[in-house]
């Protein structure tokens, strides 16, 4: 990776993305970057001045040992703030905290995280709450969802260049609808027999990963990501798909994972561009 913006208002919820932010800059040798976002115009500038000051100023009592460069946003939703700072310093990562309705060691990005995800330029990595709290942070093993989809597609090679990159493990994961609930009227033999298709087409897709597991599991999609979440330091997902298995893996599933995972969450959105592919492979 080469920049990282994290999105930070002072709150406990954006120090775990600081936190994670900085966790994965270190790992990846990136340079952070923290963006604060004022969606409601001041009538002062010397007000909104403040404002900025004392956000940063929390950043740099949150990581006193770490340089980051601040950039500040006026006049838009916390979204678009982030995605325009993303877009202009071509970010490969946007990291957001998540909200205090969530339970201990749970995603709720709410509307702020669903919002960016639909325009999001880049990969956007969702803290779970009291992530600020953790020791110890590694990429030991990371899991991706995968249906075959072009935007698992992306997912997987976000996340085989990823593990890569840190030597961690890789856990695909390829979840189909139960029997009796997938509502497609598709009998489970084809599904399964599809699912297994599916994860021979992902290890014709890795390229760099050297060790990889594959799990193929019948199920709630949501929920058996977010099972396997226990397990892992990251889990990548994609953020939509089609067709019937696609639908029950990343259509709209993507949110309900983000609010049930345990573990920080990275969504690649079909607008995420990915940079330095290339650099990193060779």
């Amino acid at each position: 990776m080469n920049k990282i913006v994290i999105g930070f208002d002072g709150s406990a919820q954006s120090c775990d993305a600081l936190h994670l932010g900085r966790a994965f800059a270190e790992l990846t040798d990136a340079e952070l970057i923290v963006a604060a976002v004022l969606d409601a115009p001041f009538e002062f500038d010397t007000t909104a001045g403040r404002y900025f000051a004392s956000v940063f100023d929390a950043a740099t009592s949150e990581l006193p040992d770490r340089d980051f460069s601040t950039r500040q946003v006026r006049g838009v939703s916390v979204p678009a703030g982030l995605r325009d700072v993303a877009a202009s310093e071509q970010a490969e990562l946007v990291v957001i905290g998540s909200t205090h309705r969530g339970g201990l060691g749970r995603v709720l990005p709410g509307s702020t995280g669903e919002r960016l995800l639909s325009q999001a330029p880049c990969a956007v990595a969702v803290a779970p709450n009291d992530f600020a709290r953790h020791e110890h942070f590694g990429l030991g093993l990371v899991g991706v969802a995968f249906d075959g989809s072009d935007e698992s597609k992306l997912a997987l090679d976000f996340a085989d260049h990823l593990a890569f990159e840190l030597d961690a493990r890789l856990r695909v994961i390829t979840i189909v609808p139960a029997t009796g609930t997938n509502g497609t009227g598709i009998p489970r033999i084809i599904l399964q027999d599809r699912g297994r298709d599916i994860q021979g087409s992902a290890r014709h897709e890795l390229g760099l990963t050297a060790g990889v597991e594959f799990a193929l599991e019948e199920g709630d999609p949501a929920a058996a990501l977010a099972e396997h979440g226990i397990d892992l330091d990251l889990l990548v997902i994609g953020s939509r798909g089609h067709g019937p298995i696609h639908r029950a893996l990343l259509g709209g599933v993507s949110a309900d994972v983000m609010r049930m995972a345990p573990c920080p969450l990275l969504v690649v959105p079909r607008t995420a561009i990915r940079r330095g592919v290339e650099a990193t492979a060779s």
